[in-house]
């Protein structure tokens, strides 16, 4: 389907990615957090772009860090569809606060895809202090052909736990100069 984007070992890669993080936001809801907030959240989440103005076509990264906070080991499932269920959200707005169209790719990545899966689930732990990182590439995920202001933050899904939020990033995209 998306052959022409990444390659088979790039698309698994960017699927581990997304399922390390979704599966760490699931292992924190199970792990005892019975609909009350710890006074200081188990894990912090971080995101940030490399630059902040980038050319309409080329790549729009986005670096997430999660930090377990805590003494414990959290444990948390690797490998599933999409990002695991998903249980974190990308706010991704244009200027105006809108929100920005998902690609069918981001629709898969997102859990969206109706399609069967396949696959395998391993459990792994984020020891206390770890940092996890990942890289999201956000035009492979949301539809960022037009120029403009955008703005990014990641958010946990789960309503009772919606104070988990990261900071919100802003990036520019400007028109390529060849096409002008």
């Amino acid at each position: 389907m998306f052959t022409g984007f990444l390659s088979k070992k790039g698309r698994m890669r960017v699927l581990a990615g997304f399922l390390l993080i979704s599966a760490f936001f699931m292992a924190w809801q199970s792990s005892g957090a019975q609909g009350v907030q710890p006074a200081e959240p188990w894990f912090t989440v971080t995101i940030s772009t490399p630059k902040s103005v980038i050319t309409v076509g080329t790549n729009v990264k986005l670096k997430v860090v999660l930090t377990n906070n805590t003494d414990k080991d959290i444990r948390y499932g690797v490998g599933g569809p999409g990002r695991g269920g998903p249980v974190f959200d990308l706010d991704v707005c244009d200027s105006e606060g809108k929100p920005v169209s998902e690609t069918p790719r981001g629709l898969t990545l997102h859990g969206k895809d109706p399609r069967p899966w396949s696959g395998s689930i391993f459990s792994t732990a984020a020891h206390p202090g770890d940092k996890i990182e990942e890289e999201l590439v956000l035009n492979e995920e949301y539809d960022l052909r037009k120029p403009g202001k955008y703005t990014v933050q990641l958010r946990e899904r789960n309503p009772k736990f919606q104070a988990i939020k990261s900071n919100t990033v802003t990036f520019t995209l400007v028109p390529d100069d060849k096409s002008r």
